[in-house]
């Protein structure tokens, strides 16, 4: 037998139908319903921003879990014994998977009944690698900029196998000998732990090599005129190998350039331009919120609105009102 919910009923059934142990505000322990099988979810907040859940389950049966087009943080996820699948994509027993921030398509969740399913999850915030290891501009380092999407789909990687040294790190989680704060901070540090071990192939495969990413004069010019040609189809920019292309550059070459020569990412760049320019529009008066997010580009008013809310500290209706205020 499969049952099948969509996300905000499955969790809605779990948070009426589970018993839940809460050790104290950062850290709680809930069984599952009896309706879906037995086990629990193992809650903690490590810090801002970091979370993590460890889940050991048996569902009575097969359950899918329709998921809809949502915002996503960083999500490492470490499957130690039985597995699942997203829109058939498997993820196995001894796997781990690493998903960067952005927006995650509509998907559907598959996971199996009647077989023992353990994992160990970390959500973390983007904000949370810019608070440690953004430069002085702000800016993430061009090698992480990847894990980031903002307004885009996040990237997915496939899953790999768990390598010996995170088995380790994964062992000293799953049975912590510490409570309260310091609990909290050795765990803390063993996400980082794992963090670094997941990035470690992926930083190497990428390290910049000064040789080659030194910029000579006219590669300078091709990467001014990439902006132009960015900001000139700001409602639907070109994808970075489009736009390296229409320089004259590969896109290697246009993605550590740009770093080197503004201090962001290109499609950060554009991001940050695109908010710019809605705070302009607000100011005016004249648009709705809802024009000036068709205006500048964004699919989506929802991702408009955090997106505007996370630079400003303000939400765009409430940044249109105070500015129409002063006009009067």
């Amino acid at each position: 037998m499969t049952i099948t919910h969509s996300l905000t009923d499955f969790w809605n059934l779990f948070a009426s139908e589970s018993k839940t142990q809460t050790i104290d505000e950062f850290e709680s322990i809930s069984q599952y319903p009896s309706q879906l099988g037995r086990g629990y979810l193992h809650d903690m907040e490590l810090g801002t921003g970091i979370w993590l859940q460890i889940m050991d389950e048996v569902l009575r049966d097969d359950l899918v879990v329709k998921l809809p087009v949502r915002e996503h943080p960083i999500e490492s996820l470490f499957q130690i014994s039985g597995g699942s699948s997203v829109n058939d994509a498997d993820i196995k027993a001894g796997q781990h998977q690493l998903f960067g921030s952005g927006i995650a398509a509509a998907d559907t969740g598959q996971n199996a009944g009647l077989e023992r399913r353990l994992e160990v999850n970390i959500h973390m915030e983007p904000d949370v690698l810019k608070n440690f290891f953004a430069d002085p501009s702000g800016e993430l380092p061009a090698e992480l900029q990847f894990l980031i999407k903002d307004n885009d789909w996040q990237t997915v990687f496939a899953p790999t196998a768990i390598t010996p040294v995170m088995q380790i790190t994964l062992q000293q989680i799953l049975h912590c000998p510490y409570e309260g704060i310091t609990k909290r901070i050795y765990l803390q540090g063993k996400v980082f732990e794992l963090l670094a071990l997941q990035l470690e192939p992926f930083l190497k495969k990428n390290k910049p090599k000064n040789d080659r990413d030194r910029l000579k004069p006219k590669d300078i010019d091709r990467i001014h005129y990439a902006k132009e040609i960015l900001l000139a189809r700001l409602e639907n920019p070109p994808s970075l190998i489009e736009l390296a292309r229409a320089v004259g550059l590969n896109d290697y070459k246009l993605k550590i350039g740009f770093h080197q020569v503004f201090g962001t990412t290109v499609f950060g760049y554009l991001h940050n331009y695109r908010l710019e320019r809605s705070r302009q529009l607000l100011e005016v008066g004249d648009l709705t919120v809802t024009e000036v997010t068709r205006a500048i580009g964004f699919a989506n008013r929802s991702y408009f609105a955090t997106a505007f809310k996370r630079k400003f500290g303000v939400n765009p209706n409430d940044y249109r009102r105070q500015q129409r205020g002063q006009l009067a």
